[in-house]
Parts: structure tokens; sequence; C-alpha cells
């Protein structure tokens, strides 16, 4: 498994499958709002190391943050960093 994907699983990401439409990771919080992670197509898992591109949105699915770009998994690790003091919103 790639180191990436190691990060993603031990912080608590989950694979979330939209069958014949997209995957991504995905993390929860408590309060139901949760944080999508993609390749910067939006529609798969990213590569190893990145770029990526990330959400947060609400547990009704309006979104609250999003980031285009990030171009290394230091950026993934700090905007997630972010995002997890934004989920009370």
């Amino acid at each position: 498994m790639p180191k990436t994907s190691e990060w993603f699983a031990r912080v608590g990401f989950t694979v979330w499958h939209t069958p014949g439409v997209s995957r991504a990771w995905r993390y929860e919080f408590a309060g139901g709002n949760y944080v999508l992670v993609t390749g910067l197509d939006g529609f798969d898992l990213p590569e190893w190391g990145g770029p990526y591109s990330s959400m947060l949105l609400s547990a009704s699915d309006q979104l609250i943050e999003h980031q285009e770009y990030l171009k290394s998994t230091r950026q993934l690790i700090y905007w997630f960093a972010h995002a997890s003091r934004l989920r009370g919103r």
C-alpha cells in the first residue's frame, strides 16, 4: 500500500465509492460533517503523493470549504488540520 494510503487509513479515512461515478477518501467527524479527498479530476482516488483536491462538507452535504489544488501530502495534512478546526461550523 502506498505511503499516502497508509496515512489516510491511519487517520481514519475510508474509501467512499459511488458505483459508476467516483471514489474518494472520506473522513467523517462526530457531528456528521465530512471531508472528501480525490485526485485533481475529482472522480478517483489521488495518486501517491498528490496532487489532491479536497473539500469539507456539512452533514447535509453543503460545501463549507474547497481546496481545488493541494500539491503535496504535506499541504493536504496542513489543510486537513485546518478543516478539522472548522468542522464545528
